[in-house]
């Protein structure tokens, strides 16, 4: 296993995401400060779809918490004399810390993979993350045949969302080559990768920001060690499920904040479906 050191990251921790009708990021405000809801209010944004996922319980990401949280407090037992509510702090610290290298590794993946398909990755400026994207650039010679879009805002003002597509690409040997790819590490073991339902409501949503609508790919990157990348083309029943499912979440999303974002005419890169 080859072990990352976590590059520590400076700066004012991310918030949401917000996007404008006509396609903008407004993911902060002029002063700098991360846009809240209040702001989304006043200038008519759009929340993100991981921001409408995020409503949703996770059974397996509460059992990995659950499981972490075990490992820690197994692995940091209490100090002689330390009172419980200092051990629960100094275990709370150390989870936190340890979500922070885990999120540092995958926007650096993020990154990687963005200049890779932008031909402007740099391999030496990140030497130790190389391993890790080496096997996607392999992947990416034999799949991709063209690249249409790299970190590609989408909106849709009809039903009130945004987000950022990682790929927008033609692919080779596909019947319907034009395909969105979205991007996850995990501790990949045994070769195998788990690709979760809540995967397919995001693509399906990014999905109904084109027309006419591509294929959506989930690509998972090894983060225990370098290895292979696995894909999965979602198929159309899959998509069209996730699609109904995440409505229901924007409908619940929108109702429970009683923020109803509504459409603009504008010449900006909006949804057509």
């Amino acid at each position: 296993m080859i072990v990352i050191t976590p590059k520590k990251q400076q700066g004012r921790s991310p918030g949401a995401h917000w996007y404008s009708t006509s396609g903008l990021p407004a993911h902060t405000q002029p002063d700098g400060k991360n846009t809240t809801l209040s702001h989304a209010r006043k200038q008519n944004l759009l929340p993100s779809v991981t921001t409408i996922i995020g409503q949703l319980e996770k059974p397996q990401l509460s059992k990995w918490k659950a499981d972490q949280c075990i490992a820690a407090s197994y692995d940091n037992p209490p100090r002689e004399g330390e009172a419980v509510r200092d051990y629960q702090n100094r275990i709370h610290q150390k989870l936190k810390d340890d979500r922070t290298d885990i999120l540092d590794f995958g926007t650096r993946i993020h990154k990687a993979i963005e200049d890779v398909n932008n031909n402007t990755f740099d391999g030496t400026k990140d030497p130790e993350l190389f391993p890790f994207v080496e096997p996607f650039i392999r992947w990416s010679m034999n799949r991709i045949k063209e690249v249409k879009g790299v970190e590609k805002i989408v909106v849709n003002p009809k039903y009130g969302y945004g987000g950022t597509v990682d790929l927008h690409c033609v692919l080779y040997k596909e019947n319907r080559p034009v395909t969105i790819i979205d991007y996850k590490t995990q501790n990949i073991r045994n070769g195998k990768a788990n690709f979760y339902e809540s995967w397919v409501y995001q693509l399906a949503a990014y999905r109904k920001c084109f027309k006419p609508v591509p294929q959506c790919m989930s690509l998972v990157i090894n983060s225990n060690e370098p290895g292979e990348v696995i894909e999965k083309i979602w198929t159309a029943k899959e998509l069209q499920a996730g699609w109904r499912i995440f409505r229901g979440l924007c409908r619940i999303w929108q109702d429970s904040k009683d923020y109803y974002p509504q459409p603009e005419t504008t010449n900006g890169n909006q949804a057509e479906g």
